[in-house]
């Protein structure tokens, strides 16, 4: 394995070296002569196709970051990424990347995420259904797969693929890194990260080993107040805590046979929410405030070991990748918002405690109340790939790969809300015990409300993919996957809010096949064009009855005796152009494509107003349209500018309603699906001569990069005042504009050591907004972290 590389950086294909995601060493590619000059850029190798390729040959939307560019841009999640990656946007409700807009709360994930050759996503199971987010220390690259993925990556990957690929050991030499970061606010608490890696041989080409370890404690900036007197009683609260720790081992008995066992761990902390309370809060002056006595701490766990063993025969490589994920998240909504404004609906106007929540948050007058919530979500999910390809083109003409895939995923689901204080409240607002407000229900406010699922998701595939040259130049690709599919799960509620114990349990399975076709032409070395077509697909589930005392009205009034028992999976056909350019001796390179998605049978939340409740169906149709440019230019030795410009379009393309007749409006035809329309990034890096500035064997670099993401474009239904899911409380989110700057030194092309200051003009914008029920005067808003500077030292060797 080549070290990391240190050298020159840009945005859409990061230079250096890299290895196949087999976690296998691929050998350096030669640069011709005429494209070694100075200045000139190394397209990263990458692994999309299930092989390694120059990314500017490979016939597929895909950007990819190593390391070093990771480190320039700040980027330590995939929430950074996004900021410089087109077509590639974030959920913040559960934490999940979404590729060409298609995003959705319901069933199960529309985009893969994978730690090297392991699917870890999750499945919108219960509430509050969340995926961790590794940490962006001691990568090899990440890949952002844009469209659908299916064919090599299975069910998960429906809109496209987020991969993080890890370096693996080295026989040969010793390799190591080092990150240390501190940052400061004057608006929050400090940051700090800390990581090192350290690999190398054992037995110089037969026994190698790689740890890595990283501890960051980001500071908060939101504060705690108490709704009864105004004091502040806490500050900073939203801390993001993690640790992380990485360890493989590469054996090589004889020459064909590498045996990589490696296992990962991260531990991630959040003390509270990013929401912030609109009414309380000051963003012009960056005081940022909330009243809830709750916390709405987040822990996340995870260990993920795997076994890749690779054995090549001949021109044939047999590759099997075995893992397991076992993960633990404990987080939870504001159970006492939640549930005070739930008593808010049997208060006159006359009564001293109307509102419960008020603008500035809770109402001062109501006796102290806590309602916490707390959910749990368990993975504990086995994947084993085996797949055989050839390993240099048959016949000089043709390379393929099959294989087959076993995945047994378990996820566990439980929610519990109590209210230690319910009796208090009720005495005061309504003069009666808890228990007599719920009905006699005993021991009221211990467990207001308890839900659990179990749930078994239970995969068998097969996949095909050929490549074959007709012509010179001229390739066609073609894929197939046929997967058998099973889900059921098991069900029970109890609780006073729940009126009485019930169970449930449901099952599906379906037999889904995802082709996919691709034509490009490599016109010279440098230029490439291609147009292909594919399939996407996610896994169908099924639900848990709903109440039937509870929505029967809601049910008559759709048309509908019950709520369906399951739910089929839904499927995504995509037509892509694009091309991927070289010029000017390699000084300038540019990718582009353009995009069609049609996405039928969506997964989607239908709810029930009535009642309060919602279950999964499918419902309505959706086109995501639109373009990804990325392009990155030298037009001088020692000075770089990368730029990105995406554009998405996704919205339905008919009315979705719940039940069988047209009262209930779930989406209507012309409503966005929440996407941002569009998206910019420019970064502009000057080394500054020698003769102008010398400081020894240092290189001094300015650097500064802008980032743009335009506000969701047209209404989406909970904008739309037709829609069941109206709620006049949801603002429009507003555009985002972030600016950094950095100044530093490259010592020795293996130590880098800069100044930068992030989010400069301090800008505030509405990221998120929501209020808790229809009708709540209360607005919970998120914004970006107010501005910080600080000093980052890396060291690479």
């Amino acid at each position: 394995m080549e070290k990391r590389s240190s050298g020159k950086l840009h945005a859409a294909q990061a230079p250096g070296k890299q290895e196949a995601s087999t976690r296998q060493v691929s050998q350096p590619h030669k640069k011709p002569k005429a494209e070694a000059a100075a200045g000139a850029m190394e397209a990263v190798t990458v692994t999309s196709t299930r092989r390694a390729t120059s990314i500017m040959r490979v016939p597929v939307s895909v950007a990819a970051y190593n390391q070093a560019y990771l480190d320039m841009k700040g980027a330590k999640t995939i929430q950074d990424v996004l900021r410089f990656t087109p077509g590639l946007t974030f959920d913040p409700t559960s934490k999940t990347p979404v590729v060409r807009g298609l995003a959705s709360s319901a069933g199960s994930a529309t985009t893969g995420i994978y730690l090297d050759d392991t699917p870890i996503q999750i499945r919108n199971l219960g509430f509050s259904a969340e995926n961790t987010v590794p940490q962006l220390f001691d990568m090899e690259r990440v890949e952002v797969l844009r469209g659908p993925q299916g064919t090599l990556f299975g069910a998960g990957a429906e809109g496209g693929a987020v991969r993080y690929i890890t370096p693996a050991p080295n026989l040969r030499k010793y390799t190591s890194y080092a990150r240390a970061d501190v940052s400061a606010s004057q608006y929050g608490a400090p940051t700090y990260d800390l990581g090192v890696a350290l690999g190398g041989p054992i037995i110089k080409d037969k026994l190698a080993f790689r740890v890595s370890a990283e501890r960051q404690g980001q500071g908060g900036y939101i504060d705690h107040l108490d709704y009864r007197t105004g004091k502040k009683t806490d500050k900073n609260t939203n801390n993001d805590d993690v640790n992380v720790f990485r360890g493989s081992v590469l054996v090589k008995p004889i020459e064909n046979l590498s045996i990589t066992p490696s296992i990962m761990y991260q531990q991630r902390l959040v003390g509270d929410s990013d929401t912030y309370f609109a009414g309380l809060s000051n963003p012009g002056k960056s005081e940022y405030r909330t009243n809830s006595p709750e916390y709405q701490q987040n822990t996340d766990r995870f260990y993920l070991p795997s076994l890749n063993i690779k054995y090549d025969i001949g021109n044939v490589s047999l590759i099997s990748n075995t893992a397991y994920l076992h993960r633990n998240n404990i987080t939870g909504y504001n159970g006492t918002l939640y549930q005070l404004s739930y008593y808010n609906e049997f208060l006159d106007g006359s009564s001293p405690y109307y509102p419960l929540l008020t603008q500035q948050g809770i109402n001062p007058n109501t006796p102290y109340y806590y309602g916490p919530s707390r959910v749990l979500n368990q993975q504990r999910n086995f994947t084993e790939e085996f797949r055989v390809q050839s390993r240099n083109p048959v016949a000089n003409r043709l390379m393929w790969v099959a294989g087959v895939y076993y995945q047994n995923d378990k996820q566990m689901s439980s929610e519990q809300l109590q209210e230690p204080n319910a009796n208090a409240l009720t005495q005061a607002l309504f003069d009666m015990s808890a228990s007599d407000f719920w009905g006699g229900w005993p021991n009221a406010g211990q467990n207001a409300y308890i839900n659990q699922t179990r749930a078994t998701d239970e995969q068998v595939a097969v996949f095909a993919n050929a490549t074959v040259e007709i012509i010179k130049g001229l390739k066609f690709d073609a894929g197939v996957r046929y997967a058998n599919a099973n889900y059921h799960f098991h069900n029970f509620a109890d609780g006073s809010h729940n009126g009485d114990r019930t169970t449930a349990s449901g099952q599906i399975t379906e037999n889904p096949v995802t082709p996919k076709f691709t034509l490009s032409y490599q016109i010279d070395r440098h230029s490439m064009v291609y147009a292909g077509w594919g399939k996407g697909w996610r896994v169908g589930g099924a639900n848990a009855p709903v109440p039937q005392l509870l929505c029967q009205n809601d049910l008559n009034n759709f048309g509908m005796t019950s709520a369906p028992s399951k739910y089929k999976s839904d499927t995504v056909k995509s037509w892509e152009v694009g091309s991927k350019n070289q010029f000017f001796h390699n000084r300038l390179q540019i990718s582009g494509s353009l995009y069609y998605i049609n996405w039928s049978n969506i997964q989607q939340n239908a709810y029930l107003p009535g009642c309060g409740v919602q279950y999964t169906t499918n419902l309505g149709e959706a086109v995501s349209k639109g373009f990804d440019l990325q392009a990155t230019l030298y037009p001088f030795d020692g000075l770089s500018i990368d730029t990105t410009l995406g554009y998405t379009d996704a919205h339905y393309t008919k009315n979705a309603y719940v039940g069988t007749n047209q009262n209930g409006l779930l989406a209507r035809k012309g409503d966005t699906l929440g996407t941002p329309g569009w998206t910019y990034s420019l970064g502009v890096q000057y080394n500054i001569p020698k003769n102008i500035i010398s400081i020894g064997h240092g290189q001094l670099y300015v650097r500064t990069d802008y980032q743009y993401i335009s506000r969701p474009s047209g209404t989406t239904p909970i904008r739309d005042s037709e829609t069941l899911m109206y709620n006049s409380g949801y603002y429009l989110t507003q555009a985002q504009h972030y600016l950094t700057l950095r100044v530093g030194a490259r010592f020795n092309n293996n130590m880098n050591l800069s100044f930068y200051v992030n989010n400069l003009p301090n800008l505030h914008p509405m990221v998120t907004s929501s209020n808790e029920v229809q009708g709540s005067l209360l607005q919970l808003n998120s914004t970006m972290r107010p501005r910080y500077a600080g000093v980052l030292l890396t060291y690479n060797r």
